[in-house]
Order: structure tokens, then sequence, then C-alpha cells
């Protein structure tokens, strides 16, 4: 039963349309938008939930969206109070407070996809490592010589290096504090396959991936753009690629989430088809 249905009988027609249909669970933590107008209703809202979800144990209403540099969103306690907690996908353990560092489940579709798609000895690059979910699902998943997450915020790098731990995965995964754009130039050798799961135009940082990449390489770009800018995102990524001396096929493009009204997350995957020398 969904958390109109619930609802439907103690709140007006009106009410129950500005009610969002959906929140996400991370571990026994609850975000959920509640609109202003249908504040007053909290207490039953929360009621609902704890109804259904008998393990959760806060509820965080999002009353402001993921931004700045560390890519945090802004939320207000309405249950509970504790606000860290274990979120589990893919036999994967992640220690995360979500009013600290970046984390959704909404992409544990999406980092299981790219795990599966990582060969045996691969090296791989993840940047914007967050919490480390897709370094570790990688490393657990698949089999990659190695993987480097690189994350800014340090928090985040913190809970990154207790993930990496609780996974049992110390021997693949490496943790680097600090910002892409420092880090990634001082980097040595190439990768196999490079993760940018930044969605704000994270194809503004290809080219750090100059001297990085080989023919064959693959990297996965995400950004967020309305359904008719798919053409142009596909021009601007092989225009920026063109820029560090490489040719690439875009191999795929879907999306991967929503963020506001027509417009979607979309990941890129491109494959290095040929570096100039």
């Amino acid at each position: 039963m969904s958390l109109k249905e619930m609802l439907k009988d103690k709140v007006t027609p009106e009410e129950l349309s500005k009610l969002r249909r959906s929140f996400e669970i991370i571990g026994d933590v609850v975000i959920i938008e509640i609109p202003d107008e249908i504040l007053h209703l909290k207490d039953e809202i929360a009621k609902a939930i704890l109804a259904k979800h008998k393990h959760v144990k806060t509820i965080l209403r999002k009353v402001g969206e993921v931004e700045g540099d560390f890519r945090i969103a802004k939320y207000e306690v309405i249950y509970g109070g504790e606000t860290e907690t274990i979120a589990k996908e893919h036999s994967c353990r992640f220690l995360v407070d979500p009013t600290k560092a970046y984390y959704t489940v909404k992409l544990s579709g999406e980092r299981e996809r790219i795990a599966k798609l990582v060969r045996e000895g691969e090296r791989v690059l993840v940047m914007y490592a967050g919490v480390g979910p897709y370094a570790i699902v990688i490393a657990r998943l698949s089999k990659p010589r190695e993987v480097i997450g690189i994350e800014l915020n340090p928090v985040a790098v913190e809970y990154f290096k207790k993930n990496v731990k609780l996974n049992k995965v110390e021997g693949i995964v490496k943790v680097i504090e600090g910002d892409v754009r420092d880090v990634v130039p001082k980097l040595e050798g190439v990768f196999d396959r490079v993760v940018m799961p930044a969605p704000y135009h994270a194809e503004d940082h290809i080219y750090l991936l100059e001297g990085k990449l080989k023919e064959g390489s693959y990297v996965h770009i995400y950004t967020f753009a309305g359904e008719e800018e798919v053409e142009e995102v596909k021009k601007e990524v092989r225009e920026e690629f063109e820029k560090i001396g490489a040719e690439v096929e875009i191999e795929r493009i879907k999306k991967c989430g929503s963020y506001a009204p027509r417009v979607y997350r979309f990941v890129v995957d491109v494959k290095v088809s040929n570096l100039k020398k």
C-alpha cells in the first residue's frame, strides 16, 4: 500500500494531491519531500511511514537540493534524530550519514550495471567517489586489479575509508582525499575504466583524462539534461574528448533517474576508439 493510499481517509483530496508518491529509505533513515502547504500533516505522514516500515529510526524532510562542492542536501528531522546508518546493496554495506555526505540508493542498479561491465584485471578510476559505493561495489562484484576513488568532502572520505574496511576490499580500493582537478593530473599510469558519477556537468572534467586513457578504455559520464538535449550532450562529450586528442564511440546514453520535471540524470557510456599520438 502506498503512502497516498494509507492517508487518503485522513486528509483532504487537495492535500493528498500535494503528497509525494515516494520516498527514499537509506538503511533505517527515510528521506521524504513534504511541500510547505501540507507540512502540518508531517506527524500523520511519519505515522504512516512507521506503520509500514517498522525498522525506521529517523525520518528526514528534504528542504534543500544537493549543492556545493561537497554535494550535500539540506534536511530537517521530523521523527527520531540519529542520522548515521548502514545501507546495504549487492552484498555490500555502507556506513553513511546523508546529512553530511551524499549517498542515494537510487543509483544502486546503476552501480551494479557498471560493476558487471568491469573485466578481470582492470584498473578503474572513480571520481567524486563519495562514501565509496561505486568503488566498493565494483571491487566486490568484479575482479579489478585496482580501484582508485577520489573525494573532496573530508567527512565522506572518512566514511569511505571505514566502508573499505567494512567490506574487506583494502587490497583493491585506494582512497584519495582531494579535488579531482588537483589529484587526477598527478596520478601515474592509465586506466581501463573511469566513472564520473557527479551529474552536475561531469563532462566539464573530461580534460583531466588527458594522458590517463588508452585505446579501448571506457568512461561513464553522468549528467543532468532534458530529453530534448540528448543529442547536444553527445556532441559536447565528443568535442571534449577531441580536445584531449581522443576519438570516442558513444555506446550508450540512458536515463538513470529524474531530477525535476522533464529533467533527468543520464549516463553516457563512452569507448575510446582512437588516441592521437
